[in-house]
């Protein structure tokens, strides 16, 4: 497992890399100036922006990042409450591995992988101009987390 999630790093530093470089190849985005006419409003005048840019902390990202450690804990509090000294039947089978190792296992998955993994992955996402990407992450990881929290309860 250790190998496909080195794999997984390396693939999207690439395209990290990849797209900087393209960002810092690519020519100048030209401005078109009529001279007969008057510019509309300015429209024509001025480059439009290639894609919406924002600081990777913004208030939206701030919010389903911390939703995401919200559900984490809740999936963590809840799967150690239904262990009860005995070895739980954990539905990821990654997960499982860790979870059955105790508190410091639970930790290690839920903050390392479940907290630690969406942050990394929408950072990468961020900065190769991925933006609604970004946003999807945390909120994936974050409905999967609250569902399985509540199934825990249930079960």
């Amino acid at each position: 497992m250790r190998i496909v999630g080195c794999g997984v790093l390396l693939i999207a530093l690439g395209l990290h890399s990849a797209a900087q470089e393209a960002r810092l190849n690519a020519p100048p985005t030209p401005t078109i100036v009529r001279e007969s006419q008057p510019p509309l409003s300015g429209v024509l005048s001025q480059p439009a922006p290639l894609d919406e840019q924002h600081v990777f902390f913004d208030k939206r990202n701030g919010v389903l990042h911390s939703w995401n450690l919200a559900a984490e804990t809740f999936d963590a509090v809840t799967t150690r409450r239904a262990q009860h000294g005995r070895p739980i039947n954990e539905l990821n089978p990654f997960g499982a591995v860790f979870v059955n190792r105790g508190w410091g296992g639970q930790v290690a998955f839920s903050y390392g992988f479940g907290v630690g993994g969406p942050l990394l992955t929408s950072y990468l996402l961020h900065r190769t101009g991925h933006h609604k990407l970004e946003r999807w992450v945390p909120a994936c990881n974050a409905a999967g987390s609250t569902f399985a929290g509540f199934w825990n309860l249930k079960h």
